[in-house]
């Protein structure tokens, strides 16, 4: 038997934790992902690195822009 605890919710996006099989369950919309907790850490740091690549590439593309700004007004 599931003993459930809630670790984070918001709207559309829940995670909860199985004490008694040790896993996380992620509930994203009406999809559900269950994994261990040696998945749950690999599947947050690749997030998180892609995150940053992602942030890192907005803000090259956003300088490019700029820089292509000032190219045509110079």
């Amino acid at each position: 038997m599931c003993k459930k605890i809630l670790l984070s919710g918001q709207a559309g996006f829940r995670v909860h934790y199985c004490e008694s099989h040790g896993t996380v369950e992620l509930e994203i919309g009406a999809m559900s992902l269950r994994l261990d907790e040696d998945a749950l850490e690999m599947m947050s740091d690749s997030l998180a690195e892609s995150v940053s690549k992602l942030q890192a590439l907005q803000a090259t593309k956003g300088s490019f822009e700029a820089f292509m700004r000032q190219l045509k007004n110079a």
